[in-house]
């Protein structure tokens, strides 16, 4: 496992916990979490065995046999000794003798060369003499022999340069082999191995250290203290709620580089020679030339290999402060006390003494400066660090070293140094170091997964009677612990009819680690542990070599343990890659918004972060393709500068200003740290979805979070981010500080990148926040009805029937989702006929509240009213709004059945298409019956409206804080335009597909195709979006999905918005309308006005509110609400859903 510099801690990258031993209460979802851990791959679990029994072998000393993440080669490693010596070791390599030369060869090609030039010479001097028997004259016969004797000189001339050429070759190159092995062959097998070579010393690095060790900018170690404060605040006790590191320090006293060597490459052990990148990749069952050169160069490359031991010993210090600042130092505050109710702080300098280790790094090479990119680091072995703690509180007595809090922290640095040892290493980007650039310019993600689950059969009776099942079906990595993606549970079924699409993001890692996507049916139970009923797994690698083609399988379940699990569960899954910016949509990154005069001015183009290749080039000035609208999106939170609470007047001191003092401070001083800034965090939704909360950065005016994630965008040209920043305080609510809220439409004008400083709106605090948006599209096309918001709300103007059931006449109708308890109805008194339909035309429309819209019906009952009670329901209708459109209005078609028993629960929980077919179900489609259709005029508004108050997870305080968010989002007119369709595009640059996203290494892109599973794509054609959605699946198709007829079926063997502007233009009209009626303002009206004005007070921690004790009783009330919905919740039946990614 490789990590990164600056890595945010989430789900894939949890915070390393101190080995400690804690008891929690035992509950069924915990306990059901707790199988599935055990029900995964074996070989992960032996794996992670293997390292606890070898971690405990290297806490006592021995040594521990690992892979080199460097070389790949096997070896072994041990911690450094309790008492190392800190005598350098290293060698010079100038010291060792030449490798004797192959004189033998040196003495043949001499002895060549001579036999060559006596044979010429020879015949020279032969052919003069020939030549002058022509004469008489002895003279001239004497000049004839004058070209034998020129020929004989350059001959022997030749001869003596190519001795002594050869001569020296051979030295230099006995030269060079000595710095090519520097090291003896001491085994005498006749190769130097990494053990044999030799440690050269390094003082012109020490030199150069020395100079550069009291100027380095702490800055750069950063992330390291955010992960060292990390694994502390996860490992602390329970008495301490958090912990801080202020500042950390070098000091004056440099450290050494003991000794550094050169290291080989890794050696195959099946030919025995080194391994080349394209072999590393067909290890892993990957084709090269299926992935992008970008991926296959964050896979493997060309590399240097080093190994540095390195040395660090504090200066003697006294017991002033100047003294132990020459050494390494942090300063870190606990805070100490009961959270949430009461903390004291306690501060603690911290002086590093010592230390010792060796670390191995693999440097990627480059063909452009500064030639070397990514750096791998590895650790052989935990290095020995030694510290001394000393208490800054006058309270405690200063005693050179605190027991506990001294163990406690040289642990934290222990394990943050055990999650670089090999085989672990650490990832840098020296590139981008060296350029000074920490925005990302590309995802870590590859690509996505895209899966349509759509029903299983056959599945085991799972109760306590054996009547049936409740059945679910969770996603997830075959060595992943938590579900991906989790369906909704279809009690008491054994063929469930699913229907529902889930997204999986790919990392490098998942395929490094041979991942496999793992199919987990699931059986709930209320008061025991879920069952698992079975299992199918498909290889991510196969599914990468068929990039951009889905499959659909039927495969069978695999049984979890020794029993035989009947059933099987039909997919369609397909991996889609990202695809290159369109160069046909390139801008000079300008912002075409602004005017002419403006807009070339520099101080309004974005400041373009440094561009290392031709793809973060292009990221820079190109926007979003609006033909490909699904894809990747990251969101990186770096830091917020002058952070502090808003103080209205002077109720910070009490009482009242002084004639002439300003009523508020000007706040042109802003000190980083004091007792009463904020300790802030922030939480990041997308479309209205909470997606990530940091960590809290207690007590600081300018906390650097550095942290964020990726998540897939099904339609960047609707979706909005909403960056919300929470002061978490002691005995009262958190409260919100501000609100950032940014729709990708407008932020991706001129680039699919965008870093920039944003003002905290709508909050009690003020300040600015750096925060960096990233977009790379995928070539996946879903169908329209996919590309919509997961929450809306539902908007029904009015309801008809064309059926010959006469009585349906006198029936009231029920409106209610099955993702909510909350049911609208429409009066019988309503219901009209109008030639052969019945027509219920309620005053107003309804609107009915959504959440988990693709996993939600529409149930639309009829019940006899007629008599003085109810009779029971006499038809039903189903909407499933996975097969709805975005904004689209007008009337949707949908199927009106009747159960012959009256049970209509298999009709409520299982997918059935708007046109009625039944093909899909394995079992009681005779017990009910289509009797007719029923029209809804209706509209699907994106977000969350006022209408999801009583929907908000949770309760108490959590219930709050979401709709204080929502309410000061809507007072700063942020949701005027949720869900909006408004891709814009430069005005000189058409939004055509360039070369590189028509075809794929010369192949053009595979025609579109409509959607033909079960679900038939959209069911209102009307526009929505401001486009035609059944013109736009014609036009695009989709690539998503495969035809139920090209199934593959594997045997055993194989294995707010414009809604909630209507609404309230609605009911401004209902209020105006009513006081012309009553002609004067009743005493209900002011009431509802003083209580609308109490609220945006204590909104505002005005009013009643600004005092601290009643914001400590509504604290306690909703503490109170909190642990009775915890006891509801606990009897409930629920799926195991995926936990919103943080942190820690």
């Amino acid at each position: 496992m490789t990590h990164k510099i600056a890595e945010p801690y989430s789900g894939k990258n949890p915070v390393p916990n101190i080995a400690t031993k804690l008891t929690s209460l035992v509950n069924p979802e915990k306990a059901t979490d707790a199988k599935a851990q055990q029900l995964q791959d074996q070989s992960a679990r032996r794996e992670e065995k293997q390292t606890e029994k070898n971690a405990r072998r290297l806490a006592k000393g021995h040594a521990m046999h690992v892979t080199d993440p460097t070389t790949g080669e096997e070896l072994d490693i041990r911690n450094v000794d309790e008492e190392p010596d800190l005598r350098s070791k290293g060698d010079n390599v100038l010291r060792q003798d030449f490798p004797p030369p192959n004189w033998r060869e040196h003495r043949d090609h001499v002895l060549s060369i001579t036999n060559t030039s006596i044979t010429y010479s020879s015949a020279a001097f032969v052919g003069c003499f020939v030549l002058s028997t022509l004469f008489s004259s002895v003279a001239v016969r004497c000049l004839c022999l004058l070209p034998a004797a020129f020929v004989t000189y350059c001959l022997f001339f030749r001869v003596n340069k190519a001795a002594e050429a050869d001569f020296e070759q051979r030295i230099w190159h006995a030269e060079r082999m000595r710095g090519l092995a520097a090291g003896s062959d001491v085994d005498g097998d006749g190769k130097v191995t990494d053990d044999e070579r030799t440690r050269e010393s390094a003082e012109w690095a020490n030199a150069v250290i020395r100079g550069l060790w009291p100027i380095i900018n702490t800055d750069l170690f950063s992330s390291l203290v955010d992960m060292l404060e990390d694994i502390m605040q996860s490992s602390v006790p329970s008495f301490v709620h958090s912990v801080r590191v202020v500042d950390l320090g070098l000091g004056s006293n440099a450290g050494r580089i003991t000794s550094i060597r050169s290291l080989p490459d890794a050696i195959s052990r099946d030919t025995g020679d080194p391994v080349n990148g394209e072999d590393s990749l067909a290890e892993m069952g990957i084709n090269a030339e299926t992935i992008s050169p970008d991926d296959r160069e964050a896979l493997d490359g060309d590399h240097v290999n080093l190994e540095v031991s390195f040395a660090y010993q504090g200066l003697p210090s006294g017991q002033s402060a100047a003294s132990k600042a020459h050494n390494i130092h942090l300063l870190v505050e606990f805070f100490v006390g009961l959270k949430g109710v009461y903390g004291v702080r306690v501060p603690v300098w911290v002086e590093v003494t010592g230390i010792v280790g060796t670390a191995r790094a693999r440097l990627q090479l480059i063909p452009n400066p500064p030639f070397v990119k990514t750096t791998l680091v590895t650790l052989m072995g935990l290095p020995r660090i030694t510290i001394s703690v000393v208490p800054l509180s006058k309270a405690l007595p200063n005693v050179m070293n605190l027991p506990f809090i001294s163990g406690f922290i040289s642990s934290s640095l222990d394990t943050a140094a055990a999650e670089y040892v090999a085989p672990k290493s650490l990832t840098l980007d020296l590139q981008r170091l060296i350029s000074g650039d920490d925005i990302k310019k590309d995802t870590e993600a590859v690509g996505v997964l895209i899966v349509h689950i759509h029903r299983a059969t056959g599945i085991k009776k799972m109760d306590t009677t054996g009547s049936s099942a409740d059945p679910y079906v969770t996603l997830t990595f075959s060595r992943l612990e938590k579900p991906l993606y989790s369906t909704r549970i279809i009690k008491g079924d054994c063929n469930p009819v699913f229907e529902e699409t889930a997204v999986l993001i790919v990392d490098i890692n998942t395929i490094k680690l041979r991942e496999r996507l793992s199919f987990q049916l699931w059986d709930s139970d209320r008061m025991s542990v879920d069952d698992m009923m079975g299992f199918a797994e498909i290889d991510i690698v196969d599914l990468i070599r068929e990039r951009g083609k889905p499959t659909r399988r039927v495969s069978p379940l695999s049984s979890p343990d020794s029993q035989s699990r009947p059933g099987s569960i039909e997919y369609t899954v397909g991996y889609y890659g990202k695809l290159p910016p369109n160069k046909a949509l390139a801008t000079d990154g300008s912002d075409p918004s602004l005017p002419d005069d403006l807009r070339n001015q520099p101080e309004f183009k974005d400041a373009r972060a440094v561009a290392l290749n031709d793809l973060e080039a292009a990221v820079l000035v190109t926007p979003p393709d609006p033909e490909w609208p699904s894809g990747l999106l990251s969101v990186q939170v770096h830091e917020i500068r002058d952070l502090s609470v808003k103080t209205m007047g002077k109720e910070r001191r009490g009482g009242k200003g002084r004639e002439g003092e300003k009523g508020q401070d000007d706040g042109e001083e802003t000190a980083e740290e004091g007792e009463d800034l904020p300790s802030s965090y922030c939480t990041i939704s997308l479309n209205d979805e909470l997606a990530y909360e940091t960590r809290v950065k207690p007590i600081t005016s300018s906390p650097m979070f550095n942290a964020g994630t990726e998540r897939f965008v099904r339609d960047w040209r609707k979706a909005h981010i909403t960056v919300t920043v929470k002061d978490s305080r002691l005995r009262e609510n958190d409260v919100v500080l501000g609100t950032v809220f940014l729709k990708l439409s407008e932020v991706f004008v001129n680039a699919c990148e965008v870093t920039r400083c944003y003002s905290l709106e709508k909050g009690l605090g003020t300040g600015r926040i750096r925060i960096s948006l990233l977009f790379r599209p995928v070539d996946a096309k879903l169908p329209p009805n996919l590309l919509g918001f997961d929450t809306g709300t539902l908007e029904i103007r009015d309801v008809s029937v064309q059926s010959e059931l006469a009585e349906l006449a006198k029936c009231e109708i029920r409106l209610k989702t099955t993702t909510a308890e909350a049911e609208e109805k429409v009066s019988r008194k309503t219901a009209e006929r109008r030639n052969d339909r019945i027509v219920w035309s309620p005053e107003g429309a309804t609107k009915i509240p959504v959440r988990q819209r693709y996993a939600a019906a529409l149930l639309i009952s009829f019940r006899d009213k007629s008599g003085f009670k109810s009779s029971g329901r006499k038809a039903l209708g189903v909407l499933w709004l996975r097969d709805i459109v975005d904004r689209a209005e007008g009337p949707v078609d949908v199927s009106l059945w009747r159960a012959k028993d009256g049970d209509y629960s298999r009709l409520k929980l299982n997918y059935v298409p708007p046109n009625g077919d039944l093909a899909y179900w394995d079992s009681d489609k005779e017990k009910v019956e289509r009797i007719g259709t029923v029209t809804l005029d209706l509209v699907f508004w994106p977000g969350i409206s006022e209408k999801h108050h009583e929907m908000l997870g949770g309760a108490g305080a959590k219930k709050r804080a979401a709709w204080d968010e929502y309410d000061r989002q809507k007072a700063a007119g942020f949701r005027d335009s949720i869900g909006e369709l408004a891709a814009q595009v430069p005005r000189d640059h058409q939004a055509s597909e360039s070369h590189e996203t028509q075809a794929r290494e010369g192949e053009q892109q595979a025609p579109g195709r409509t959607d033909e599973t079960m679900t038939d794509g959209p069911v209102n054609t009307q526009e929505g979006d401001g486009e035609d959605a059944r013109q736009d699946e014609e036009a695009h198709g989709t690539n998503t999905t495969v035809s139920a007829d090209d199934v593959e079926v594997q045997s055993g063997a194989d294995v707010d918005q414009d809604g909630d502007s209507e609404q309230h233009d609605h009911e401004s009209q209902e209020s105006s309308d009513g006081d012309s009626g009553k002609k004067k303002r009743g005493v209900v009206r002011k009431l509802k006005e003083w209580r609308q004005h109490e609220k945006e007070l204590h909104r505002d921690h005005r009013g009643m509110m600004q005092a601290k004790p009643a914001r400590t009783a509504e604290w306690i009330k909703d503490n109170i609400e909190e642990g009775a919905q915890a006891v509801k919740d606990r009897f409930k039946m629920k799926a195991r859903q995926p936990d919103v990614e943080t942190e820690v």
